[in-house]
């Protein structure tokens, strides 16, 4: 399948803001020049069907051929005043009215026949004189807007009022050019003023992958955006937990690196120098010592390797899938495990108390008290007494591993946590990593182990479980 090209959401996000208040404006634009239409339409219609109602009501005047001449001449002395003193964009008023008037034509007709009309040049306009109410007609290829209304007086009487539909067109047409041409110049600069706030308000995101952009597998540092926002806040707080985990993972894994070349170092210097004695051997005393060298390097090699990865796997888990596990139970089956090894040093092996279960991992829980009755069994001396102890308090619930060995030096207490330190390097064959790896365990489970002051001839450790 082929890669979709990557689209820019800054660029796609002004394009998607811009088209929308752009479809926006032309819409209200349209609504605007339908509401204008016909408001004008009405105000304009209702202008003709006023002026016929005023001009019927005195028809009267115009009774006689004489008063309708009269009148004529009046009216249209009116209209080339008008023309004479009107300005030369026809548009401004005049003390005898505005040039528009020639706009507006008004005629009575009475049986069918024109009696008078305000512009005799028009002539008769097509019409019918049953007809009542506005219409449209086209005269010398214009069209007008008109009312026509009859008088019920017995003499077929009635009277047209019409207007120039382009006039109310030029309205129309420079309400919409004033009221669109504002609003048509402000789609550039809102376009404008869009493309920079968003510019501005997507300046966080470009820190961040500036900042993302930085980083690197020697560098996983915390990243630190200036302005905060509440969407990237969430995503900042989510890389730094990552990072902060592959920092970890990474000084772990330099660590086991310097440790395993550290620690394997000795042991394989001494299966090499034992390989070299065997060889050149010239008894079978010899030979048999060299070899039996080379088995215990070969063991302690073993559980060094064993311990690395033990440790190795602890400090990589940080969390732990806690199921129900019995205490009681698991230290009684490790105590029988172990307990050839203790009889081999005439070492007694003693378990106090009732059923306790804590929330946890079994096969971890089994390695912590597997290296502390280890510890206290080959460290304790020939026949020393081992006892597991448990007690449950309002904190949780205590395991005590104590022996009756010999009593630890003060550095050795100070130490006795660190990885790779050894107290007695004379005794045993362990690589210093047990008790390291038992604190590792008692703080995933949200414990802690601790070496007790001595007493009662005894050194005791102690394991917390809050709960």
């Amino acid at each position: 399948m082929k890669n979709k090209r990557a689209f820019s959401i800054k660029r796609r996000l002004t394009i998607s803001v811009v088209l929308l208040s752009t479809a926006l404006i032309l819409i209200t634009l349209l609504f605007s020049f339908a509401s204008a239409r016909r408001e004008i339409k009405e105000v304009y219609d209702a202008r003709l069907g006023q002026s016929a109602k005023l001009l019927l009501l005195n028809y009267s005047l115009l009774s006689s051929k004489s008063d309708r001449d009269a009148y004529q001449a009046t009216f249209e002395q009116w209209m080339s005043n008008i023309h004479r003193l009107a300005p030369d964009d026809d548009d401004g008023p005049t003390r005898y009215g505005h040039p528009y008037e020639q706009n507006i034509v008004f005629q009575f007709y009475q049986q069918g026949e024109l009696l008078w009309s305000s512009d005799p040049k028009m002539g008769e306009v097509e019409h019918s004189p049953d007809d009542q109410g506005f219409g449209y007609f086209n005269n010398q290829r214009l069209l007008w807007r008109s009312f026509q209304l009859p008088l019920k007086d017995g003499l077929g009487t009635n009277i047209i009022v019409a207007e120039k539909q382009s006039i109310r067109d030029e309205i129309i047409d420079e309400i919409a050019l004033s009221t669109a041409l504002p609003q048509l110049v402000l789609i550039p600069c809102l376009a404008f003023v869009v493309t920079l706030l968003i510019g501005k308000n997507f300046q966080p995101i470009s820190e961040l992958r500036s900042a993302i952009a930085q980083r690197s597998a020697h560098r996983l540092d915390k990243i630190v955006v200036s302005n905060e926002t509440q969407e990237l806040s969430p995503l900042v707080t989510t890389l730094n937990d990552m990072l902060e985990q592959l920092e970890k993972a990474w000084q772990r894994e330099r660590r086991f690196t310097r440790m395993a070349a550290h620690e394997l170092k000795t042991p394989l210097t001494i299966l090499r120098l034992n390989a070299e004695n065997a060889l050149s051997s010239q008894s079978r005393e010899q030979l048999d010592n060299d070899l039996n060298n080379i088995l215990r390097g070969i063991d302690r090699t073993d559980r060094l390797i064993h311990q690395l990865l033990t440790l190795a796997k602890v400090e990589s888990t940080s969390h732990i899938d806690g199921k129900r596990v019995n205490l009681d139970l698991l230290i009684k089956r490790l105590m029988a495990m172990l307990a050839p090894f203790a009889l081999k040093h005439q070492q007694e092996l003693e378990f106090i108390g009732g059923q306790a279960e804590i929330e946890g991992d079994e096969i971890l829980l089994e390695v912590l008290f597997k290296n502390l009755l280890d510890n206290a069994i080959r460290y304790s001396g020939a026949n020393s007494q081992i006892s597991v102890e448990i007690q449950q308090d309002t904190q949780g619930i205590v395991v005590f591993v104590s022996d009756t060995g010999e009593d630890l030096i003060a550095e050795a207490r100070e130490k006795l946590f660190d990885s790779f330190y050894r107290a007695n390097t004379e005794q045993g064959d362990g690589a210093g990593l047990g008790m390291a790896i038992c604190q590792d365990i008692a703080n995933l489970h949200q414990g802690q182990i601790t070496l007790l002051p001595r007493a009662n001839q005894r050194n005791t450790f102690a394991v917390r479980f809050y709960g």
